[in-house]
Parts: structure tokens; C-alpha cells; sequence
């Protein structure tokens, strides 16, 4: 009988553990393997030039490599240490940077900025009073998105461009709708810089390339050189070429980061390790936090929907998907796209770094990896982003000029001379042979000017990603032109005769 019962004890016990749901081990990690043959097949599908991926699991770097080639004049090979600009990507640098000053004590999230920056001065007593640096670096502070991004190439230096805000009229009130700005960003990055005492470019070196070892990382475009250098790439009327490279070193903060995929692995290691070694985890936990919504637009791509929310936290942005949390940050600039993903609860992230021009091939990658690590079939939703990428190529496409547009009745001659805008500062509208060219500020920034329809002119600034913009005159009594609008700059004010 005793026998009977230690026999009916363990049965009974074996039969629980069978039954009964049991803490399973670590399932297995997907395989690198899977990802890197998708990838290989993306970069011919989204016709790529080249690419490194870097990806981080477990406190570890499990893949790093580089895909194509840098430039498509030349065969040397992408690998992950080849240099690529990083485009908005830098903006993460930037909010990390100022939260290594906020650790050392010297800067609050919500402090008004003019505590750290006395001379800066918002369109109204209230901007002034109350804008911080969380506002900057979450997107929050009413400033109409895109908003002034072409002060950088008209050759102001940074103290210039913070002066010049004044003259910066919101679109929102503070706070109260997320508006994509670069010039925020920049803003963002000249306050921790003068907390600090230093500038920007040597806050981010000092504060997260020196201490993460990132040796091949930099916060400057111009005369960039380097045996592994990637070029930029464009499709232009159906053609892959070389493009020259946004230069916007002066708002850096906001765009001029260059890295690499090892580089950038070290990057997302220390944020998924909690800010080791530079940072407090409680630090990292305020970057990542949603500061601010924002609506899904067109540039979020699948897995973002309107399932999954949007949101900024300072320099990154964040969403929920598969019931994680999901921090990212992407960028594009001239022949180059940037994206690095990190999902904390599992400890992976993943950078994609490409040479060409408004692609979706890092959402796609990003895509397929993140389905991976969270267990959902990989190709989820890849139709809708290849699909997304020729929508996007069909948005490039210069419009088409009117039918037999009406004439020009006056003369060209009735343009030239200097205008101004207070934001913007001066543009002189000069003739250069029979053609009409807008020079724009101590760089002389130079669009050409050609006729539309009618009264209305468009003018094109170089390089791959400018797009014709319209403009209009308005023709004072003596028959010359007492002002312009700039669909983008806005209103400019004849000064002076013409020279």
C-alpha cells in the first residue's frame, strides 16, 4: 500500500508537470542567416548601391557587414567601417549629448532655455519665457515642420541662425501640435553645447564618441575624406548617379552626424544597456519617454500605422508594436537614407545605413528584422513598402509645365535688385545672360529662375533632393517689382535699387 501511494504521488506529479504551463526556456534566436539573405535580395530589388547593417542582441554584435559598393564609379566594396552620413540619425547624438549634460547637472529638461542661452529670443514673450530644451529635442515647439532648413546653406554662422529666430513665427502654439524642425534641433544642440561650454561638434565627441570608442564617427561633412568613404546616389530620369552630399555642418545638430555600422552598433549597445557608460539609466529611460505625439504621416512606414501610435522622445522617436515598445530614428538627405531600430524588451536593435536617395529599403530591412525578433512572419507588409517606394519616386518627379502656358507680359528687367525677408535675410534677383537667378545671403546660395505660367516664376536650388519651388512678384507703379513670395520663405520686400 505504501508503494501503492509514493507511486500515485510521482504519477500525479509527472502528469502536473505535463499539464500545467511551464516557464519555458529562452526560445532561440532567429537566424541572422534569414536576414542576411533578405537583405541581399532588397538591395537588388530597391536597386541599392550599397549598405551596411549592423545588428546588436544580448549585449552582443551578431552581425555587422557591408552590402554592394560605396560608390558605383569604383568596385571597392561597403563593409562596417565604411563612412556614411547619417542625415537625421544625428539628431539621436544630439539628444543623447545633452542628456550626458544633464547628468552632470549643468542642464534640465525643462528649464526655459534661456537660462543656458540668454540671447536667444522667440517670436513672443511667451516662447521666450517658457521654451526648454525637451520642447527642442521632442519636436514640440510650434514651429511650422522643415521650417528655415535652408538658413544653414545660406551662409549664416551658428550665432547668426539663433538671432534670426526671433523673426520665426510658430504655426502652433507651444506645445500643442508636433511639427518636424530642424531648426529646433539645432537650438537643441546649442544649449547643452554652452551648459557644457564647448561646442556641439566637440560635446558629441567628447560626451559619446571618445567614451563609446567610436573612432571612425564625426559631426562634419565638409571636406569629409576617407580611404572608405561612401559616396551618395540618386535616381535621376531613370539613371543611377553620384550626388553630391548635403553639407549642413553649421545646424549640425540636426543632420551632420557621419558613422559607420560598427560604430553605430556601440551606439545602440550603450542606450540598450541602459546608458552604460555615459549615461544613467533613469537618463535613458527620460529620452526614450514620450514627450510628445505626433500624427502617423506619410514618411512612417509599416510596422507604424495608426494602430501603433507616433511619438517623440528627445532626439528619438518611438511606437507600439506586437506589445513592444519600439525606438527608432531614421534620416534622409541627398542620395543617402539612415535608419537605427532598438526593441529594449528584447534587446536587439538593428542600424541600416544606404547610399540612395529617398528609398525605402531601410524600412523594409527594419521591417523584416523586427517582425523577426517578435515573432511575426518577416515578410509582413513588405508589399506595402516597396509599394510605398514608388509612390515616393512618382512624388520626385518634377511636375509637368502647363500647355501652352500664358505669356509673361513685363520684362524680366522689372525683377532685378535686393529684396529681404527678416528671417531669411537678403536675396538679390540678378540676370545672368538672358536668365534669371536668386542669390540668397553671404554664401550667395544661387537658384536659377525660369518662367512657369503667366505671372508665375519657379526656382530650383541644386542638388538631388530640391524640388522647383513657385514664386510670384507683385509690380509696384514705376513698373518694377516691389516684393516676391517664395512659397517656402515667404514674403521678401524690395530694399534698394537695383546695382
Amino acid at each position: 500500500m505504501k508503494l501503492f501511494r509514493v507511486c500515485a504521488l510521482a504519477l500525479a506529479i509527472v502528469i502536473l508537470l505535463v499539464s500545467f504551463p511551464r516557464a519555458s526556456a529562452a526560445p532561440p534566436r532567429h537566424e541572422i542567416a534569414d536576414l542576411d539573405a533578405f537583405i541581399a535580395k532588397a538591395m537588388k530589388e530597391y536597386q541599392v548601391p550599397g549598405a551596411a547593417i549592423a545588428v546588436v542582441e544580448d549585449g552582443k554584435v551578431v552581425l555587422a557587414k557591408g552590402y554592394g559598393v560605396r560608390d558605383i564609379t569604383k568596385p571597392d566594396k561597403v563593409d562596417e567601417n565604411t563612412i556614411f552620413q547619417l542625415a537625421s540619425v544625428t539628431k539621436s547624438l544630439t539628444g543623447v549629448a545633452a542628456a550626458t549634460v544633464v547628468d552632470s547637472g549643468k542642464l534640465d529638461w525643462d528649464t526655459p532655455v534661456f537660462n543656458y542661452l540668454p540671447e536667444f529670443v522667440g517670436y513672443d514673450p511667451y516662447m521666450t519665457r517658457w521654451l526648454t530644451e525637451r520642447d527642442l529635442l521632442a519636436m514640440r515647439t510650434g514651429w511650422s515642420a522643415f521650417q528655415g532648413d535652408s538658413l544653414d546653406s545660406f551662409g549664416y554662422d551658428r550665432a547668426e541662425i539663433v538671432r534670426r529666430l526671433r523673426f520665426f513665427q510658430p504655426r502652433y502654439s507651444l506645445r500643442d501640435v508636433a511639427q518636424y524642425s530642424n531648426m529646433g534641433l539645432f537650438l537643441g544642440g546649442e544649449v547643452p553645447a554652452r551648459a557644457a561650454g564647448k561646442s556641439w561638434n566637440d560635446l558629441v565627441k567628447d560626451n559619446v564618441f571618445v567614451p563609446l570608442a567610436m573612432t571612425r564617427s564625426g559631426t562634419v561633412v565638409k571636406g569629409l575624406q576617407d580611404a572608405n568613404l561612401s559616396a551618395n546616389h540618386a535616381l535621376i530620369d531613370g539613371k543611377m548617379q553620384v550626388v553630391a552630399p548635403s553639407i549642413l555642418d553649421t545646424t549640425g545638430a540636426a543632420s551632420s552626424g557621419t558613422s559607420t555600422a560598427s560604430d553605430m552598433a556601440k551606439f545602440m549597445l550603450m542606450l540598450l544597456d541602459k546608458g552604460k557608460p555615459i549615461l544613467k539609466p533613469e537618463t535613458v529611460a527620460e529620452v526614450f519617454k514620450r514627450s510628445m505625439v505626433s500624427e502617423v504621416g506619410f514618411a512612417e512606414l509599416p510596422p507604424i500605422s495608426e494602430t501603433t501610435g507616433f511619438y517623440y522622445g528627445l532626439g528619438v522617436d518611438s511606437y507600439d508594436y506586437a506589445g513592444h515598445q519600439i525606438i527608432e530614428k531614421a534620416g534622409a538627405l541627398a542620395g543617402v537614407r539612415t535608419i537605427f531600430t532598438l526593441i529594449p524588451e528584447k534587446n536587439a536593435g538593428i542600424v541600416i545605413l544606404a547610399n540612395l536617395n529617398l528609398t525605402t529599403f531601410p524600412e523594409a530591412v527594419r521591417a523584416f528584422y523586427i517582425n523577426q525578433v517578435v515573432g511575426i512572419e518577416p515578410t509582413t507588409d513588405q508589399e506595402k513598402i516597396l509599394t510605398a517606394n514608388a509612390e515616393i519616386q512618382k512624388l520626385l518627379a518634377p511636375p509637368s509645365r502647363p500647355t501652352n502656358p500664358p505669356k509673361f507680359v513685363g520684362t524680366l528687367e522689372s525683377f532685378v535688385g535686393v529684396y529681404e525677408n527678416d528671417y531669411y535675410g537678403r536675396c538679390a534677383i540678378e540676370l545672368k545672360g538672358q536668365d534669371l537667378q536668386l542669390v540668397c545671403g553671404p554664401a550667395k546660395y544661387t537658384a536659377a529662375i525660369s518662367h512657369w505660367s503667366g505671372g508665375e516664376f519657379v526656382a530650383l536650388f541644386p542638388g538631388a533632393t530640391q524640388a522647383a519651388t513657385p514664386m510670384t512678384f507683385t509690380i509696384g507703379a514705376d513698373g518694377t517689382a516691389d516684393s516676391f513670395t517664395h512659397e517656402e520663405f515667404g514674403l521678401f520686400t524690395r530694399v534698394k535699387e537695383k546695382e
